[in-house]
C-alpha cells in the first residue's frame, strides 16, 4: 500500500513528504529541507523504523525553505537529487539566500539530474509524471502519481490559494496558466499535496479556491 508521510520542517513551515510503498519497502523523498538535527533525526528514525529504501530526493522547486536539507539529505541517503534545470542556479544560491532570513545554511549539493520537460520517472513501486508547473518559480514542478491518484505541488496551489508570484522569477499569469492547463485537468478527486499548509483535492481547489473559480480578478 502506497502512504504518505508528512513532516512541517524548518522556520517556514514547509512539508517534507516521504511517499513510500510499506510493502515494497520503497519510497522517495521531496523537499527534504530540514533545518536542525532534531528534524532529521524525526526522518532518520521514520525511515529506519519502518525499513525505508529512499531512491530518490526530489526538489519541487529551488526557493530556500524546500533546499535547505539537501546536503543532509544527499549525505544520508546516499541517492540523486532532482531538480528542474531552470531552478538548479538557485541551489547555489542558498547559503547567500539563507542570510537575508537569518539562517546558516551550508553549501547545497549539485542536483544530480535536470528536468528540461515533462516526463514519466519509474520509480519501482510507482510510476511518477514530472510536470513543469512554472510561475511561482521558473523551474517549478509538480510530481503526479496518476493512478493512485496523488499530487505533490510544491508552492504552485495551495489549499485555497496559490503560490507567491513576487518574488525573482514569479509571475501571476505564467503560474494560473500552469494550474489551469496541467492541474485542473486532473480527476477531482486528486489530492494534492502543496509545500505548506493543509492537503486538498483538485475538486476542492476547482470549487473553493478564489484565485481559480472568479472570485478574485
Amino acid at each position: 500500500m502506497l502512504k504518505v508521510k508528512t513532516f512541517v520542517v524548518n522556520p517556514f513551515e514547509m512539508n517534507c513528504y516521504i511517499y513510500y510503498d510499506d510493502a515494497a519497502h520503497e519510497g522517495i523523498i521531496l523537499d527534504p529541507a530540514v533545518y536542525n538535527r532534531e528534524e532529521q533525526s524525526e526522518i532518520e528514525d521514520f525511515v529506519t523504523s519502518n525499513n525505508i529504501k529512499i531512491s530518490n530526493i526530489f526538489n519541487t522547486h529551488g526557493h530556500i525553505d524546500h533546499v535547505l536539507g539537501n546536503k543532509w539529505a544527499k549525505e544520508f541517503f546516499k541517492v540523486p537529487i532532482f531538480i528542474h534545470e531552470k531552478d538548479s542556479s538557485l541551489l547555489s544560491e542558498a547559503p547567500e539566500h539563507g542570510e537575508m532570513f537569518g539562517l546558516q545554511i551550508e553549501d547545497v549539493p549539485k542536483p544530480d539530474k535536470l528536468f528540461s520537460k515533462d516526463e514519466l520517472v519509474d520509480l519501482g513501486f510507482c510510476k511518477m509524471k514530472i510536470i513543469h508547473t512554472p510561475g511561482h518559480t521558473p523551474g517549478g514542478i509538480c510530481l503526479i502519481d496518476e493512478q493512485n491518484r496523488i499530487i505533490f505541488s510544491g508552492d504552485t496551489i495551495f489549499k485555497e490559494s496559490i503560490g507567491r508570484v513576487d518574488l525573482p522569477g514569479g509571475d501571476l499569469d505564467t503560474l494560473l496558466n500552469s494550474i489551469n492547463q496541467k492541474l485542473l485537468i486532473l480527476p477531482d478527486d486528486c489530492i494534492i499535496y502543496p509545500g505548506h499548509m493543509d492537503s486538498t483535492t483538485i475538486g476542492d481547489e476547482k470549487r473553493d479556491n478564489p484565485f481559480l473559480n472568479g472570485e478574485i480578478v
